[in-house]
């Protein structure tokens, strides 16, 4: 993503993964998508954009967004020892904000249209990197044992290079924190190309590339996380995935 000036009234602008390493330096940002390229200068850029077969398509425009909340201070850890130990017990607050805004069990939880989805489908395939995966892993056990459909678990990472059997009617779940990971997205279009269109991502940042690439979308709150192994954001995305089980099932189910 681009971030357009500073928040110090400076002409700079800035290339970042993730809006989070943007904090503190800027609260106005360009989501790029796919095949566009970024001619960045002091004080000024052009965005152009580069077709499948890598041809220029030349400039085009870019809308300037601001951040989905005042731009925040750099995380700090503040009494804890390090970040690890503040995540950890930061949990609890996680999954009660992960479910703030929840009213009830329902596929509308998941979006628009999620009802009907579920009804058609008749497998779930689940597909994620590291600790999303554990996640999903533990979802897969809850899909078959109380919503009775079967579930496959796969590291996105290997699932485009293997031949697979793709089923039209099969519910492509994605899970990552940062809705940035780069072979997980790959895996989604893989899946995607492969006659695969009900997609669903449970994810924590609202404005990534997953949520935008899938068709429904589930948003943890677990907030930023810092620590390498991962706490809050695991336990958020079991909340998540826990909810989309009764819902997913409605399909394997007598009507």
């Amino acid at each position: 993503m681009l971030g357009v000036g500073s928040v110090a009234g400076a002409s700079e602008n800035f290339l970042a993964s993730d809006a989070m390493a943007l904090a503190g330096v800027t609260d106005r940002i360009v989501y790029l998508e796919e095949g566009d390229v970024v001619d960045l200068q002091l004080g000024k850029y052009w965005i152009s954009h580069v077709d499948a077969k890598g041809r220029l398509q030349g400039a085009c425009s870019a809308t300037v967004q601001d951040a989905s909340s005042p731009t925040p201070a750099r995380p700090s850890s503040g009494p804890y020892r390090h970040y690890m130990q503040k995540e950890i017990f930061e949990q609890p607050k996680a999954i009660a904000d992960t479910l703030d805004a929840v009213p009830g069990v329902s596929p509308e939880l998941f979006g628009d249209g999620a009802y009907r989805v579920f009804k058609e489908i008749d497998s779930v395939l689940i597909l994620a990197c590291g600790t999303s995966y554990y996640s999903g892993s533990v979802a897969k056990y809850w899909l078959e044992s109380m919503a009775r459909i079967p579930t496959s678990v796969e590291v996105a990472s290997e699932y485009r290079y293997r031949d697979s059997v793709p089923n039209p009617r099969t519910l492509v779940v994605t899970i990552s924190q940062s809705g940035e990971t780069a072979d997980t997205l790959a895996a989604l279009k893989h899946a995607r190309s492969l006659g695969m269109a009900h997609t669903l991502t449970v994810c924590n940042v609202a404005t990534s590339a997953m949520v935008r690439e899938c068709a429904m979308a589930y948003i943890t709150r677990a907030g930023v996380e810092i620590g390498v192994a991962s706490t809050k954001a695991f336990t958020t995305q079991l909340v998540g995935l826990f909810l989309l089980t009764p819902g997913a099932g409605a399909g394997a189910r007598p009507a």
